[in-house]
């Protein structure tokens, strides 16, 4: 169902107008291979519409020899980090050839390091800007996960996954949000808000756990789009049945709809400081064929 709010707040639309939502700065997470390329295209996109600077970070990864206590393994450090190092001028230089060609305002920072020094760069970065977009390509091809978790976990920052047919999308005009009533959808969905406010229609996904919201005689999809529409959002309402792999059932839903980006909520959990991913965050970030915003 569609959701409109009915009380009178035109005063407080009036003053909303002048404090909306927007996006300024974009960071842009490159690895330096052709997988960056969606997420270069579509950030180009997003600050077109937005007026954004996009604030580019190269992440050079310098690896550590296997046997980093052996004899002789700082000469081998050392020869790995100058080899890293001559590669990612070469990769650098292309990358500024690629920004070059852009037509929105632009910079390119570098860093060089191991993944726990990439991680600190990224952690820093990440508080830097409003929202990181990266490829979901160089996510999910890395051998681990740790600086894309670095984002969501440690710096606690929204991040846009941009799939490769996304490279060339407009701006999103359908919103699929899949709605928990937890706080990290809530700060997804405070970081979507511009493109919120921006689109025709915003969908309120649920998939159904514990029974339907009325049976369990709560209704925390209201309180959402009540809270959407004095933003002047249009809201569907939306309650889908039980699926064994709830994410799933969400892309299922992003298809039917033909929706432009999915918002959603990032879940896991922390075991000696190595965040791991819940099983449905991970099912999303694999398999979303959409551009997809997430915060934890």
């Amino acid at each position: 169902m569609t959701f409109e709010d009915r009380s009178d707040h035109s005063q407080s639309q009036s003053h909303g107008s002048a404090a909306s939502p927007f996006i300024a700065d974009l960071g842009v997470m490159l690895i330096g291979a052709q997988s960056d390329e969606p997420a270069i295209a579509y950030a180009e996109t997003l600050a077109a519409s937005f007026g954004a600077h996009l604030d580019c970070h190269y992440l050079n990864h310098i690896p550590i020899p296997i046997l980093a206590t052996a004899p002789g393994s700082a000469v081998l450090s050392a020869e790995f980090a100058r080899q890293a190092e001559e590669a990612g001028d070469t990769v650098a230089a292309g990358l500024r050839q690629r920004l070059e060609r852009l037509g929105v305002p632009w910079e390119l920072r570098r860093s060089d390091g191991t993944l726990g020094e990439l991680r600190s760069a990224v952690m820093r970065q990440s508080g830097l800007v409003d929202l990181v977009v990266q490829s979901q390509k160089s996510v999910t091809q890395a051998t681990d996960m740790s600086l894309f978790e670095a984002v969501l976990f440690d710096a606690r920052a929204p991040i846009l996954l941009v799939p490769d047919d996304a490279a060339d999308a407009k701006a999103p005009a359908t919103v699929l949000v899949a709605f928990r009533d937890t706080p990290e959808c809530a700060r997804a969905i405070a970081a979507a808000l511009p493109f919120l406010e921006r689109a025709d229609l915003a969908i309120l996904a649920s998939v159904a756990e514990d029974g339907s919201a009325e049976e369990r005689g709560i209704e925390p999809m209201n309180d959402m789009a009540r809270h959407l529409a004095r933003h002047g959002v249009t809201v569907e309402l939306r309650e889908l049945p039980g699926w064994t792999d709830p994410a799933e059932g969400l892309l299922a839903e992003a298809k039917a709809v033909g929706a432009d980006l999915l918002v959603a909520g990032a879940y896991g959990h922390s075991r000696l400081r190595e965040y791991l991913l819940g099983g449905v965050t991970r099912n999303l970030v694999r398999s979303a064929g959409l551009p997809m915003l997430m915060a934890h």
